[in-house]
């Protein structure tokens, strides 16, 4: 069930991307949904249908074939990979997402995403937040 969880968690997170690209992705990932949307709005929504299918074994790899449909747009598309990140530890210019949840870890209060690796290397926390909390320092001490 955890697994399923985080498929879920990563659908719902490209369903984030497809929602904002004009390519038509997203009505052809509502195709192979067959009008089950819920699985992009929430990860923790479930039909009696889904668990079946959980218990049958069938949902995993339904859902791993939709994240793959997913994320091959996201990684070929102009707009969508425009909206991706670049880590701001290491500064490597590969565009990392928030749903690389095997090489990346997010900030949990801006959103930034990081690689795992650089992350584990500073473990003071997100240099965006310090970089927030200094400036807003700043500007409430002049």
């Amino acid at each position: 069930m955890r697994l399923i969880g985080r498929s879920r968690e990563q659908l719902k997170l490209l369903g984030d991307y497809l929602g904002l690209c004009r390519s038509g992705a997203l009505k052809e990932l509502s195709k192979r949904l067959n009008h089950r949307n819920y699985l992009l709005e929430s990860p923790h929504k479930f039909s009696v249908a889904d668990l079946q299918q959980i218990a049958d074994g069938v949902c995993e790899g339904f859902l791993k074939a939709l994240i793959e449909f997913a994320s091959q747009h996201v990684y070929h598309c102009d707009l969508c990979t425009q909206r991706g990140f670049i880590c701001q530890i290491c500064h490597h210019q590969d565009i990392i997402f928030p749903f690389e949840f095997d090489t990346t870890i997010r900030c949990a209060e801006c959103k930034t995403v990081f690689h795992h690796s650089c992350q584990a290397v500073v473990k003071k926390g997100c240099p965006r937040c310090a970089r927030r909390r200094k400036y807003q320092e700043q500007n409430t001490l002049t």
